[in-house]
């Protein structure tokens, strides 16, 4: 039996799979009347899919959970800059602490859909408790089936990849100071992004710094880098399709074919700008029309460059303390 035989049926399970995944979210965003939020679910439902790949359904649904919880506070902190501000403070400081486990790369996808609820809600200015519940509703209802659809049909095929195993990967005081470096960040993009009504392009800004830095330092130069190189590949994947394709067509084919792209990606292990590059795509289409694809894909430029920005800047200042940390425990450690 050739490779390609032996991986092809969890391949055509894994499509199927993102397809029920994104057709389940939408099921729920019109069920619960919430139709300017199936982008939004659409997303949590991949990232809820991508994680349970990556890492297996306990800990997928860990992420949903939370995602879901999280949603309340961050769509009343709409035109609350502070409130806001805490929201993602928080969640940077649990996403931080997540690397210990090397949970992080990958709960970072769930980050996007609260980033979006607080910088481009689907509900109104002054949600009732009702709609708000709603949502969090739809988002655990979409994220969990994912979660379901992806452990109990996929990894039954032979060749499927398995979770990545539950293990710690770095020492408290560094997923510690790892979280604090992220909060700074939040600190620092989330009251820029709301106090400028920066909307989606706001989204880009918070968002780069909890990709691009990492928990050691000098793996964050590399992962900026990776990130540049997908997000400006992303923009012209973006730039082409604004030019390219017909107003009648709906963004969600090339979006759904995007996230199609991403997951199989992700599974596979692939090259991190790659799969930047597709996700990047996915994101743009899912909360875009026809006619600001362009608009929007040269913000995220500028929101990408100043979100690197903001982390690099962290990363300087952290760089030398991390190298005195380290001189200090080869000093301590026995010979």
């Amino acid at each position: 039996m050739t490779l390609s035989t032996k991986i092809r049926p969890w391949l055509i399970a894994e499509v199927v799979v993102v397809l029920l995944s994104l057709g389940l979210a939408e099921v729920f965003a019109r069920g619960l009347h919430l139709d300017r939020a199936v982008g939004v679910l659409c997303l949590a439902s991949l990232a809820s899919l991508l994680v349970s790949a990556r890492l297996g359904g306990r800990q997928a649904m860990v992420g949903v959970a939370s995602l879901a919880v999280l949603s309340v506070p961050a769509v009343f902190s709409q035109r609350d800059p502070l409130l806001a501000t805490i929201v993602l403070t928080a969640t940077a400081l649990g996403l931080g602490l997540s690397a210990r486990w090397q949970l992080k790369p990958v709960y970072w996808f769930l980050v996007v859909s609260l980033c979006i609820l607080i910088t481009s809600s689907p509900l109104p200015p002054n949600p009732t408790l009702l709609e708000v519940s709603r949502l969090a509703i739809g988002l655990f209802g979409s994220g969990s089936g994912a979660v379901l659809l992806q452990s109990k049909f996929v990894s039954r095929f032979e060749g499927a990849p398995l979770p990545v195993p539950f293990a710690v990967v770095h020492s408290w005081r560094r997923s510690g100071a790892h979280a604090l470096m992220l909060a700074s960040a939040a600190v620092v993009s989330t009251p820029i992004a709301l106090q400028h009504h920066w909307h989606t392009s706001g989204l880009w800004l918070i968002l780069t710094p909890f990709l691009v830095m990492q928990p050691v330092v000098k793996d964050s130069w590399r992962v900026a880098l990776h990130r540049s190189l997908g997000t400006l590949a992303g923009v012209v994947l973006v730039i082409g399709l604004a030019l390219a394709l017909p107003p009648s067509v709906p963004l969600q084919l090339p979006a759904i074919a995007a996230a199609l792209i991403t997951v199989l990606i992700a599974v596979k292990k692939g090259h991190r700008a790659l799969m930047i590059t597709t996700f990047t795509v996915t994101i743009v289409l899912f909360n875009s029309r026809i006619d600001t694809l362009l608009v929007m894909a040269d913000q995220r430029v500028l929101a990408s460059g100043l979100g690197i920005a903001i982390a690099l800047g962290l990363m300087a200042l952290a760089h030398p303390i991390e190298h005195r940390f380290r001189r200090m425990n080869q000093r301590i450690a026995p010979h």
